[in-house]
């Protein structure tokens, strides 16, 4: 026989708790990896081990560079538009109507691969910073 209304309701709030619930188990989760990928980072410097294979993967040690958009407080504190800026330094095609932040960490990447650097302008609105971060890809042996 078929659910009543109200069962069905129940039922979808039932599911909407429990997403919820492993929504924010996510997160949790996401902060955890990111704390322990951090120390295993730090414990690869401290123990110059950049690479190391455990339980069929492969885990090493790289440096990267992020790029974040510097907060708009500062900015209109110090009389720049950000997305002016951006247009002026050549990148307004990132503009919709906010720049991606994924879209940004790879467009300031790329940039700076071309040209070294980043430039005065852009240094306005982006704060690279650079930190260790640690990848993982399953480990393949080489058949003799």
């Amino acid at each position: 026989m078929a659910n009543t209304l109200t069962e069905m309701v129940k039922d979808l709030r039932g599911l909407l708790d429990e997403k919820d619930r492993l929504e924010a188990e996510a997160k949790k989760n996401k902060a955890a990896i990111e704390a322990k990928k951090q120390e295993i980072a730090q414990q690869m410097i401290d123990e110059d081990t950049p690479r190391i294979s455990c339980g069929g993967y492969v885990y090493g040690l790289q440096a990267k560079t992020a790029y974040n958009k510097i907060a708009d407080e500062t900015l209109e504190a110090a009389g720049i538009d950000y997305l002016e800026t951006l247009r002026e330094e050549g990148f307004g095609h990132l503009i919709k109507e906010t720049v991606n932040a994924r879209t940004l960490q790879g467009a300031m990447a790329a940039f700076v691969d071309e040209h070294g650097e980043l430039t005065d302008g852009l240094l306005t609105i982006i704060k690279p910073f650079d930190y260790n971060d640690v990848y993982s890809r399953k480990e393949t042996r080489k058949k003799k």
